[in-house]
């Protein structure tokens, strides 16, 4: 069984259009929406499209043959202690959006510290916050799964953390693994995470980045472990891979491109290298 493939569209483009049109070209099965812009409107979060706009984008996505991998939310990506009300706000648009598009999965974040870099002493409350809204959300669609993304400087930022998370979670919370986050957050990914969270992962997002955390790669080029990963990986496990690369933003890297439509083929082909590898 082979991996499904999906995307964060807005890194090749703000216009739907053309992020589903450079999909369908390289046969990628689907789109993780983060940044949408529909025809004739301006660029919006996903969460905060109407359903008149979420109903149109369902279409567009039908035209082309693209499935929806999940909703690529900003939730949980906020100041620790900050008002919960606007956090449950997001989420409840990020659910209208996963009804409409036809999809189960909200990524989602685990807080952010409000001064310097996340301390383990405060990660109970990040937690207890998070189970507000992993409640908000079984109340609203008791379908949705909440996965969480690991991010180096946010409470869920090293695995021990995101097992926390996932425990006080509960059935409707699953891993959104992101090896290039890890890396920055001076872990091996494989090494040190995959076997701590890679039963709880869903969502693979396909990001690499160099050691020192600051240059993003293509995968494979980095020191993510990624192709590692994906041999460890189990297809009927892992709904998609998702292909995050973030290489527009590293304007340290050789023959970098502002081309963020070629950035994202180059590292479509750097995942398809790998996976004839697995």
């Amino acid at each position: 069984m082979a991996f499904k493939i999906s995307g964060f569209g807005d890194e090749i483009s703000d216009e739907l259009t053309v992020q589903l049109q450079v999909l369908r070209d390289l046969g990628v099965d689907a789109l993780e929406p983060r940044r949408v812009q529909l025809p004739g409107t301006e660029s919006k979060n996903i969460v905060d499209l109407s359903d008149a706009e979420l109903h149109r984008m369902r279409g567009m996505l039908d035209d082309y043959g693209i499935a929806c991998s999940q909703i690529g939310s900003p939730v949980g990506k906020a100041p620790l202690g900050s008002d919960l009300a606007e956090q449950r706000q997001k989420l409840e648009g990020a659910i209208r959006a996963a009804r409409v598009l036809n999809t189960r999965f909200i990524r989602v974040f685990g807080f952010q510290p409000v001064h310097g870099l996340p301390q383990a002493g405060d990660r109970p409350a990040a937690i207890a916050d998070f189970c507000r809204l992993v409640e908000h959300a079984a109340l609203q669609d008791e379908q949705i799964v909440l996965s969480l993304e690991n991010e180096h400087d946010l409470y869920d930022d090293s695995p021990d953390a995101c097992a926390e998370f996932l425990r006080a979670g509960g059935a409707t919370v699953t891993m959104c693994f992101d090896p290039g986050n890890f890396v920055r957050a001076g872990i091996r990914p494989f090494d040190q995470a995959w076997s701590v969270l890679g039963s709880s992962t869903r969502m693979l997002h396909v990001k690499d980045c160099l050691g020192d955390g600051h240059v993003w790669v293509p995968a494979g080029e980095g020191d993510g472990q990624v192709g590692e990963i994906l041999e460890a990986a189990d297809p009927e496990t892992v709904t998609y891979l998702s292909l995050e690369p973030h290489l527009a933003g590293s304007s340290d890297r050789k023959n970098s491109s502002p081309d963020r439509e070629a950035l994202w083929r180059t590292a479509h082909s750097a995942l398809a290298g790998l996976l004839e590898r697995v």
